[in-house]
């Protein structure tokens, strides 16, 4: 009898591990998911909502310290090539575990059409 119950109380813990780690790991990735595609979209209608590029930067960090996301402006770089732009976006998302910490690092990029050639 005393097999089969610390098999039990094995399973249960194991369960409670892999629950416990879920809820750290599931809401950064989630939140990175909904965070590229509001980047990706912000970045491909920027021209025909004509925004320029420090609006573009502040839609951005809002939707971030929404969802939760460490960011700051310094860390939206836009870069512009002739007739087109690029969002970079670098952003490290601490997971505390209590007796294992991890940074995870996420990266976005996208590309779209230049915001102040969007003129009346």
């Amino acid at each position: 009898m005393f097999g089969r119950r610390s098999r039990r109380i094995s399973i249960v813990l194991v369960i409670a591990i892999v629950a416990f780690a879920a809820s750290q790991y599931v809401p950064a990735y989630f939140a990175a998911f909904q965070f590229n595609d509001f980047v990706r979209q912000e970045v491909k209608y920027a021209a025909t909502s004509r925004k320029t590029a420090d609006a573009l930067r502040n839609d951005i960090v809002e939707k971030a310290i929404e969802l939760g996301i460490p960011l700051t402006k310094k860390e939206v770089r836009i870069t512009k090539r002739g007739a087109s732009s690029t969002v970079d976006i670098d952003y490290r998302w601490q997971i505390d575990m209590k007796v294992y910490q991890q940074e995870l690092t996420f990266h976005t990029s996208q590309s779209g059409e230049l915001f102040e050639n969007a003129s009346d």
